[in-house]
C-alpha cells in the first residue's frame, strides 16, 4: 500500500475516532446533567407542593376572617365601638388583604405544578 492511501485510511480512522470520543463524552455530559436536573425537580416538585398546602391552608383562614370581620364591624357599630380598638380586628384585616397576593403566588405555583 502506497505510504498515501496508509495515511489517508489512518486519518480518517483518526477522525471517526474522535467522533466516537465526543459522542461518548456528549452523552456523559447530558446524562449527567438530566439526572441531576431530575433529582432537584423532584425536589422543588415536593416543595412545591408543601408550599401550595401552607398558602391553601392560609387563605381558607382569611376567607373565614372575612365573614368573622362583617359580624365584628356590624356588631361594633351596633354598640358605637370603633372596630379598630378590638384586638386582632387591625391584622385580621391585614391578613384578608394580603391573601389575595397569595392567592395569585398559589395560582402560580399550582401552574408550575401542573406543567411538570
Amino acid at each position: 500500500m502506497s505510504k498515501r492511501i496508509s495515511k489517508m485510511l489512518f486519518s480518517k480512522e483518526r477522525v471517526e475516532l474522535n467522533l466516537v470520543k465526543d459522542i461518548i463524552k456528549l452523552n456523559s455530559t447530558y446524562y449527567v446533567n438530566t439526572d441531576q436536573a431530575n433529582s432537584k425537580i423532584k425536589g422543588l416538585l415536593s416543595e412545591a407542593r408543601a408550599v401550595e398546602s401552607l398558602i391553601d391552608e392560609a387563605i381558607k383562614s382569611a376567607n373565614k376572617l372575612e365573614s368573622i370581620i362583617s359580624n365584628v364591624e356590624k356588631q361594633a357599630n351596633e354598640l358605637g365601638v370603633n372596630p379598630f380598638s378590638i384586638d386582632g380586628y387591625e391584622d385580621a384585616n391585614a391578613a384578608i388583604k394580603e391573601s389575595s397576593e397569595y392567592k395569585q403566588v398559589l395560582a402560580t405555583i399550582k401552574k408550575f405544578i401542573s406543567s411538570i
